[in-house]
């Protein structure tokens, strides 16, 4: 498992943004893949792609006051499966 995304999972877990709670996409992703090369980065889009299409990570379409964005979230019905992912 990407590190990048690990550390995504983890933040998620430990702040609890898992179903109804969510948090803005473009600011997490930001702020944990600034670090990584290019091809780090389409390593880690690639695995991130993968864990959306699999459903750990929910992304879901918000309207806030300043537009719409895309928020995302944690399955609850995959926590087992992401506990054993960050082991």
């Amino acid at each position: 498992m990407n590190p990048a995304l690990k550390a995504i999972i983890t933040i998620m877990l430990s702040k609890k943004i898992i179903g109804s709670k969510h948090t803005p996409e473009d600011k997490l992703i930001k702020s944990k893949t600034q670090w990584l090369s290019k091809e780090e980065y389409n390593e880690f889009d690639k695995e991130y792609r993968k864990a959306i299409n699999e459903q750990l990570i929910l992304k879901i379409k918000k309207r806030t006051g300043k537009g719409s964005d895309w928020h995302i979230s944690l399955n609850p019905r995959k926590l087992k499966e992401l506990y054993e992912m960050i082991r």
